[in-house]
Order: C-alpha cells, then sequence, then structure tokens
C-alpha cells in the first residue's frame, strides 16, 4: 500500500491512451487502486456527534422508509461522504509527482486527468465501505411513535375543554379514541375513570382495543394532568441506537424492548413520561414514527433528559 507500481518505462505514457486501454495499463491501474484505496466512509476511534446530529439524521432514515426512498442516499444527504479528489491531491498525486516528472507530464495534462480518472473508477468498485459503518452502538437518537395516523402533527393531536390539562375535561374526539385503544383502553373505561361526560365531537367508529393496557390508570391520569399544556398527542418514546433504528422496516411491525408512554406537545414544547408495562409492539396502523429530529424541540430539548436513563432496543 500506498507504493506506485512500477512501468516499464516512463515513456509508456507518451501514449497514454493506448497504453491504458492496454493489458499492461489495466495491470497498473489495478495495482494503483489496490495500493492507493479510497474509503468514502471510515470510523475513527475519536468519532463522537451530537444527539441533535443523530437525531436529524434518525428523520432523514424514517422519512426515506416512508417514502420508499433509499436509506442509504439519504444517510448520504446527512453525512457527505469523503471526496474522492481529496485522496487523490493528499495521498495518490504525491506519491506520482516523480513519475509524472519523468514522463513530463504536468498537473494539467490530459495523461493526468485520465490516469485519476481510471483510478477513481477502480477504487470506487473496490471501495465497500457505507455511510452505516460510522455508527455504532453507542450513537443514539430519540425515537417516537405517535398513536395517530394522520398525517400533519397539528392534526393528530388531542385537546381539553379547560385552559388546563385534565382527563375529565378531555375533548372526545377520534385523536382520543384513537390513541386510548392504543394505550389499551376504551372510551367508555376512560369515561369510567376519568369522570369526562364531554360529547364525542362527532359519531366515533368503533376501534378495538390494539392491545392490553401498557400504563396503569394512575398513569394515564398523570402524562395527562402533567402534560403542561392544552394540545398533545400520546407516544411511545426510547433512546435508541442507530444501527436498530437503520435495520427496521417501518412496513413491519416494530417493537420496543423498552419504552416509555409521553404526552408531547410538538408545537409548544412539552414532554412527561412513565415508563410502559413491559414490551411493546407496534403495527403501521397503529401510528407514525418521528425523531427527535422532526421536532422544533426534542424531548431531550425540552426537558433536559439524562438520556442513558431511556436508552432501549427496538427491532422487528
Amino acid at each position: 500500500m500506498y507504493s506506485v507500481p512500477t512501468l516499464s518505462s516512463p515513456g509508456v505514457l507518451a501514449d497514454a491512451d493506448a497504453f491504458l486501454a492496454s493489458a499492461a495499463g489495466e495491470t497498473w491501474l489495478s495495482g494503483l487502486a489496490d495500493n492507493f484505496p479510497h474509503s468514502r466512509y471510515w470510523r475513527d476511534r475519536s468519532d463522537c456527534w451530537t444527539l441533535k446530529s443523530l437525531n436529524a439524521l434518525a428523520a432523514r432514515i424514517i422519512d426515506a422508509r416512508y417514502d420508499g426512498r433509499e436509506v442509504e442516499e439519504a444517510m448520504e444527504a446527512e453525512f457527505p461522504p469523503s471526496e474522492f479528489g481529496d485522496t487523490w491531491h493528499h495521498v495518490v498525486a504525491p506519491e506520482l509527482r516523480g513519475l509524472f516528472q519523468a514522463a513530463g507530464v504536468t498537473d494539467n495534462d490530459a495523461v493526468n486527468v485520465a490516469i485519476r480518472l481510471a483510478w477513481e473508477d477502480r477504487a470506487a468498485a473496490r471501495d465497500e465501505t457505507s455511510v452505516g459503518d460510522l455508527f455504532a452502538g453507542h450513537d443514539r437518537c430519540e425515537l417516537l411513535f405517535r398513536f395517530s395516523c394522520e398525517r400533519w402533527l397539528d392534526d393528530a393531536l388531542v385537546y381539553s375543554h379547560r385552559r388546563w390539562p385534565d382527563a375529565g375535561e378531555l375533548a372526545v374526539t377520534r385523536n382520543l379514541h384513537f390513541a386510548l385503544a392504543n394505550l389499551g383502553y376504551t372510551i367508555s373505561e376512560f369515561r369510567k375513570l376519568s369522570g369526562n361526560r364531554h360529547k364525542a365531537d362527532r359519531p366515533l367508529v368503533s376501534i378495538r382495543r390494539r392491545r392490553a393496557s401498557i400504563i396503569t390508570p394512575d398513569q394515564l391520569a398523570e402524562i395527562i394532568e402533567n402534560a403542561c399544556s392544552t394540545a398533545f398527542l400520546f407516544c411511545l418514546y426510547a433512546v435508541v441506537p442507530i444501527p436498530d433504528l437503520i435495520a427496521l422496516d417501518l412496513a413491519k411491525p416494530v417493537t420496543f424492548e423498552t419504552c416509555w408512554v409521553a404526552t408531547l406537545d410538538p408545537i409548544n414544547g412539552t414532554f412527561q413520561d412513565v415508563p410502559a408495562c413491559g414490551p411493546v409492539s407496534v403495527s403501521p396502523a397503529d401510528g407514525r414514527f418521528l425523531s427527535g429530529g422532526h421536532l422544533r424541540w426534542s424531548p431531550e430539548n425540552i426537558c433536559c433528559l439524562h438520556t442513558p436513563h431511556y436508552h432501549a432496543r427496538v427491532c422487528n
């Protein structure tokens, strides 16, 4: 590595096109690419990314999954690869300088350009690195799953009839009905527990309970009464490894091995959570994923959370 393959003579570059097209030229170019590889992505032990940057990456991954785009391309938009030009100018070109001088080749000579392009093609073919190589299990992002299938966050909110959040004063809407079914409660059970007597704003379509209750009635009351907002949504929350998120197929059921159930106001920035009662599995029909990168204020921004407390794993 980092040694230039020998030429039979510098004179072969006088007709560079013929040389590069020959078997001897192919052998020389292959040796050059082998000895001077290019890595689009390589990880240094000192690499350390902020939660904000990893949240932004997570948002791109999630959006790509939902839009049917290549996740690799979406990740590269957030973490661009190293340029071939940098490797050429800083690593390859200095080692070729003596050979070029002996052959009378200048920096801008067509021979120089032809060799550079040929090296780049072969180095690219040999490079097996990807943007995912940058991240290990300790690189984590904030992952949320909101219990609403509305596309826009402001259409997914649950509202209070009062100027404060109170379970007995929540508007009985389709959003509330849908969220409660995912938390493991029916509207009738919720009314009995909270004393809520408000009429539904419109006839409610029957929704079966999605799962056994994942929080207790007291926990449900706690996250509502401490939501610090009169408009919020219900969600799951965990701080998960980026490799876990990359591996997820969002079109299939996903299991949070550990998670927290929270009320989140994504507009004004409030967050209140309680631990879920064990693992929680969700399906695409239960809602939508988002990360802290989708929000102006992520939960960590809002509450200055001690994020290791929320470390968890997710998988299909």
